[in-house]
């Protein structure tokens, strides 16, 4: 399996030109569209916290001396 990812957004006019190409060659192609999520910065260490309780304007006074 090879996979072509587009990474912008695309009209789907071109899509649909992309997709009528590569059908013309034969090629078994599908299209498969995914929402962008933008995560927060601290996804992975909310978890790693999540058992302490922990306030994060607590965390920043402490780090800035505040």
């Amino acid at each position: 399996m090879t996979q072509i990812i587009l990474k912008d957004d695309i009209d789907q006019s071109k899509i649909e030109a992309l997709l009528f190409f590569l059908k013309s060659w034969d090629i078994d192609v599908e299209l498969k569209t995914t929402e962008n999520k933008k995560s927060s910065k601290f996804s992975l260490s909310k978890g790693i916290w999540s058992d302490y309780n922990i306030n994060a304007e607590e965390l920043r006074s402490k780090a800035w001396g505040k």
